[in-house]
């Protein structure tokens, strides 16, 4: 097996391996939430979250040992076959972000907890920390930047259209404007991030991906993905 082909192999595994799932993962529990017409149950999130959370691993496993296979093969690049520049280079590339990934989800979640315990449980639901995790489970930096985007625009959207429809009676002189649980954002928010990632990184929406490539601090972003 060529070098090239290995290194392809890499690529494709590393980088689009967890969106697929991701989106699988999604693709269910908005299915769960349209049938019960409530938000899916914890125990279908905490599965998704193991799932999700195995494939990353995997997929660290998977590149690292792919990684060393090519450079086994390649007699050019047999000279950095050593311990120390493997371990650090493999880590660096291929596990930092993900342990970085996995530290920042479990932080969040113990803030919503604790959060929503010192204000009664009066801002989240018991199912939102779980799905606050699995958002950045699925988005590691730098795609974290675009899912917090998503939930602020989400969000916006959502207010929006719940203060229109709360106010279409224009005869009544009293506005009133209620607060969207954040619990309808979270779900949208993944589908949007990751939407956002297909553009990004395939040639299906170029109009899309180069709009979005002119925005400022998105090159530089991408370039932490080591394809651009």
């Amino acid at each position: 097996m060529s070098a090239n082909l290995l290194n392809t192999l890499n690529n494709i595994v590393y980088y689009f391996t967890n969106p697929v799932i991701g989106l699988l993962t999604l693709t269910g529990l908005v299915v769960m939430w349209y049938k019960t017409k409530h938000i899916p149950n914890i125990k279908y999130i905490k599965l998704a979250i193991i799932i999700n959370v195995l494939s990353t691993v995997f997929r660290s496993i998977y590149a690292t040992v792919l990684n060393y296979y090519s450079w086994h093969k390649n007699p050019s690049a047999q000279h950095l076959l050593k311990f120390d520049y493997v371990l650090k280079f493999s880590f660096n590339t291929y596990w930092l972000v993900m342990i970085m990934t996995l530290l920042i989800a479990f932080l969040f979640f113990k803030i919503l907890i604790l959060v929503n315990k010192r204000f009664d449980n009066r801002f989240f639901y018991d199912e939102e920390p779980y799905l606050l995790a699995l958002g950045i489970i699925l988005n590691p930096w730098p795609m974290l930047i675009f899912f917090i985007i998503s939930c602020v625009f989400c969000l916006l959207i959502l207010q929006l259209g719940s203060f229109i429809k709360d106010n279409l009676n224009f005869k009544t002189q009293k506005v009133t404007l209620n607060r969207i649980p954040f619990v309808n954002i979270w779900i949208p928010s993944m589908l949007v991030s990751l939407f956002i990632y297909f553009v990004l990184f395939t040639n299906q929406f170029l109009w899309i991906q180069n709009w979005l490539q002119k925005l400022p601090f998105i090159h530089q972003l991408l370039t932490q993905f080591y394809l651009f």
